[in-house]
């Protein structure tokens, strides 16, 4: 488990930029979302970020002065199964815990510029409980198969996504 983009901070605010974008986005288009960043040092990041497997090419275009490649974020390479997560060191863990909050954030950003703020229909809690090891086991069986039943829903016209963020420390 190689979490190559926080090596740096661009790294981490060009990954960011990426999130849920499935369609790509090219250097011109992040360099005007990240304005701070100079265009060539967004190019030699996105170069070492797709030569290490953490964005891929999802489109190309053609232009007048050649090629305009679109990047995503390579999902497949932020995927930790089971075993990866207990062979994993505390450092990768935490930063695999880091990488899952800025995508929180960053899911909640992109929700929030496009509703009116009266409107914002987000949810937040922490919860603490008091269980026996059965009784929590039981309620993590019951919480996966209520995440299943909902996850194998059917796209509709009505249908919109929604992100459901949790995570259980026991």
């Amino acid at each position: 488990m190689e979490f190559g983009l926080f090596k740096n901070q661009t790294r981490f605010k060009i990954a960011l930029e990426l999130i849920d974008k499935e369609e790509g986005l090219s250097i011109m288009q992040l360099n005007q979302l990240l304005e701070e960043i100079p265009q060539a040092t967004l190019y030699r990041h996105m170069n070492a970020m797709f030569e290490e497997g953490l964005v891929k090419v999802v489109n190309t275009k053609k232009t007048r002065s050649g090629e305009e490649k679109f990047y995503a974020i390579n999902a497949e390479t932020y995927k930790v199964d089971e075993d990866e997560w207990n062979l994993a060191s505390y450092d990768d863990k935490v930063n695999f815990v880091t990488y899952y909050f800025m995508y929180v954030l960053q899911s909640y950003q992109s929700y929030h510029k496009t509703i009116d703020e009266k409107k914002d229909q987000a949810t937040f809690s922490l919860s603490k409980f008091t269980l026996e090891e059965s009784k929590f086991e039981d309620f993590q069986s019951e919480l996966k198969s209520l995440f299943e039943k909902y996850y194998e829903e059917p796209k509709t016209d009505n249908s919109k996504e929604r992100t459901v963020s949790l995570v259980i420390i026991p």
